[in-house]
């Protein structure tokens, strides 16, 4: 039943759909400007549908309109939700034009079941408000962060995409609409649903691909950024040893300076043998580097960075029980907590003086678990994946890098805020 001869309801039911399609379309778009502005623009866009499906509907008949509206309604809908939001042309439309695709079929359908049980126009409706609600919801709770993440990493392609969707919605509204209306011609009904099964298998395709193509952009800019971080780290190391062996030269030939200062008191040469020894102490000023583990990768960057925390006027309460060979590998688990501790460094040093403390733990029974805290003044903003999120140009990738590191070896990871200290945990 399309209720064609009931005008008001016609319009008031074309109203609903547009009304669920946009939210459809804004369910998995992020919006540039505020919901007060969008709600305002929206409600006048109705107005222009609701004034212009009517008319047509008066003049030309119920048909005609079925036949224009992708260009009286659709098109216009397209433009206007990308205008409000952040997203790339070619992008826009292979979203809008899949969600329109999508909502046609929805539409349709419940009126073949609104016919089929002799619904009236208030079952009509009802349904249309449920199924069209329970979509945005669905969409907006399963599909949006998904599909936001996607979009970001595949930048190219969308184009070619978009000319999917378009072309399917021109088909399906010739078989709906010629030479007459869907619900008058039963043979034209078994095709639609037949190019829908074509749309769902080409989508499944689509979006398979698109996946299989994000997993990889994504292990490969995790793999970039774990060698940038490995070589640094190396870099590192190179600095230790040396140092650890300027160290070792200085002990052997400690030896011989305490032969000399033996060779001058036994002369009786004793203002020589003082100023030898203030001599060699000032050259001797290096000390012994603490050990905080047998790992040389993992020691070298814990005294880096607990070097720097020390500089920069933090107290440390270290807690470590770290095992000769560790469950992962040790390069990748230094650049996690480097990361940890470079961001807690960074924390600290905005904060007073007294306040500056960070609290350091690793221990391997019953399981390898890494906990690094900090006192945060800020009240610190989550993303939805709970990951927080820095107000700083640049900064975020060492999160990033961290979640990186999760993922591959299947560990337990969580960022809190406890009454006023920010923690991090991982545990293996």
């Amino acid at each position: 039943m399309l209720f064609e001869d009931n005008i008001p309801y016609a319009t008031l039911k074309t109203v609903l759909i547009v009304i669920g399609t946009l939210g459809m379309m804004c369910s998995t778009t992020k919006f540039k400007y505020s919901a007060k502005r969008i709600t305002l623009i929206l409600s006048l866009y109705l107005c222009y549908v609701a004034v212009s499906s009517a008319s047509l509907i008066i003049l030309l008949g119920y048909t005609f309109f079925l036949r224009v509206f992708l260009l009286t309604i659709s098109a216009p809908a397209v433009c206007l939700v990308f205008w409000l939001a952040e997203v790339h042309p070619s992008k826009a439309v292979f979203s809008y034009a899949t969600q329109i695709l999508f909502s046609m079929y929805v539409s349709a359908t419940i009126t073949l079941i609104n016919t089929a049980v002799h619904g009236t126009k208030l079952t009509d409706f009802l349904i249309r408000l449920t199924s069209y609600g329970l979509i945005i919801v669905l969409e907006y709770r399963f599909l949006r962060r998904p599909f936001l993440r996607l979009s970001a990493i595949a930048e190219s392609g969308w184009l070619i995409l978009a000319l999917i969707p378009c072309s399917f919605m021109i088909f399906s509204v010739a078989l709906a609409a010629y030479p007459v209306p869907y619900t008058e011609n039963p043979t034209n009904i078994i095709f639609i649903y037949l190019l829908g099964a074509v749309i769902i298998i080409i989508y499944f395709s689509i979006f398979q691909y698109l996946f299989t193509q994000y997993r990889f952009q994504m292990a490969k800019q995790d793999l970039e950024l774990l060698n940038v971080q490995l070589g640094h780290l190396r870099e590192k190391i190179t600095q230790d040893a040396l140092s650890a062996e300027k160290s070792r030269i200085d002990r052997h030939d400690m030896r011989h300076r305490l032969q000399t200062v033996s060779s001058l008191l036994e002369s009786g040469n004793t203002p020589e043998a003082l100023a030898y020894i203030r001599q060699s102490v000032s050259q001797l000023q290096a000390k012994e580097p603490v050990s905080f583990c047998k790992d040389v990768i993992l020691n070298a960057t814990l005294s880096s960075y607990f070097g720097q925390a020390k500089e920069a006027g933090i107290v440390l309460e270290t807690r470590l029980s770290i095992p000769e060979t560790l469950p992962v590998n040790s390069g990748e688990f230094s650049i996690v907590i480097a990361n940890a501790l470079e961001n807690s460094i960074r924390a600290c040093s905005s904060l007073p003086s007294e306040q500056r403390k960070i609290i350091c733990k690793c221990i391997y029974k019953p399981k390898l678990m890494l906990e690094i805290s900090n006192p945060c003044s800020n009240s610190v903003a989550f993303s939805e994946d709970g990951l927080p999120l820095s107000s700083e140009e640049g900064h975020g990738v060492g999160t990033r890098s961290i979640m990186a590191f999760c993922k591959k070896y299947d560990a337990f990871c969580t960022f809190t805020v406890e009454n006023g200290w920010f923690h991090l945990r991982i545990v293996l």
